[in-house]
């Protein structure tokens, strides 16, 4: 069910392939049933996309803050920063104060997200893995620095809001410091 609550493509396809025998049926019947059929199908398809954007899931709850959380980095603002971040998460506030004034962003972004919700825990978890985008200028040197690789964040749902209490960057697959490699300006493992 969260397939068709969180992607209208299937919607759609499942639509589009319901109404194209509705209205062949009706086009080969000439019959009121049919094309009450046809009416129902589309009607029902139109009510399904209506359902799946009014319905906001705990996945795209967590799209929507990974997003939000980029853009605070691409705006250099710390303050906003730090209201996606957990105040338990020390380890993560400590990096996000220690990076910020080591670069001056121009340009971030996320994409390809896939989030693995655990509803089972208390309070409920999500396992976020997305491609990372970050391309900003070393303050210190003035070197560029360009991130393209994938993150793996873990969030946890506080009252109605998803925070981050956890994150690793990879470089080419494996796991990275990202204060060590930004101090160093080049890829630390962990």
């Amino acid at each position: 069910m969260n397939t068709l609550l969180e992607n209208p493509l299937p919607i759609y396809a499942i639509g589009a392939v319901l109404a194209t025998f509705c209205g062949l049926a009706f086009l080969a019947r000439r019959t009121m049933p049919s094309l009450l059929a046809l009416i129902g199908v589309v009607l029902l398809t139109l009510i399904m996309v209506v359902v799946e954007r009014v319905v906001v899931t705990d996945a795209e709850h967590i799209e929507t803050a990974t997003t939000a959380l980029m853009r605070a980095l691409e705006q250099n603002d710390l303050p906003g920063l730090l209201t996606h971040i957990d105040p338990a998460a020390s380890q993560v506030r400590s990096d996000a104060e220690t990076l910020m004034p080591l670069v001056q962003l121009k340009d971030t972004g996320a994409a390809s997200i896939q989030v693995e919700v655990d509803s089972s825990l208390s309070p409920a978890q999500a396992e976020c893995e997305f491609h990372a985008k970050v391309d900003g200028v070393h303050t210190r040197s003035g070197m560029r620095l360009f991130y393209f690789d994938r993150v793996q964040a873990t969030w946890t749902k506080q009252g109605d809001r998803w925070l981050l209490t956890d994150y690793t960057p990879l470089y080419d697959g494996r796991p990275i410091s990202a204060v060590e490699s930004m101090r160093g300006n080049r890829p630390v493992s962990r």
